[in-house]
């Protein structure tokens, strides 16, 4: 997923792993302020990956946006 957004001109500030290993599909959370471009991020990952869920409340992060990449 890095490489892809990487690719595609996403700037990604780092990678690890998830809290948890129960995610399925991918999860993307963007912080409430950055909400303009969710739909943009659905696009862009819904091509190579099934995402699970979408949402705008992020907090606690500097990132703008948390990508987590499920077992599928």
């Amino acid at each position: 997923a890095s490489t892809l957004l990487k690719g595609l001109g996403y700037k990604v500030l780092s990678t690890g792993n998830a809290d948890n290993y129960d995610y399925a599909q991918m999860v993307i959370k963007v912080k409430a302020e950055k909400k303009e471009f969710l739909t943009q991020l659905k696009l862009d990952l819904g091509t190579q990956y099934k995402i699970e869920s979408a949402t705008s409340d992020l907090t606690g992060s500097t990132a703008d946006a948390v990508v987590i990449v499920g077992k599928e």
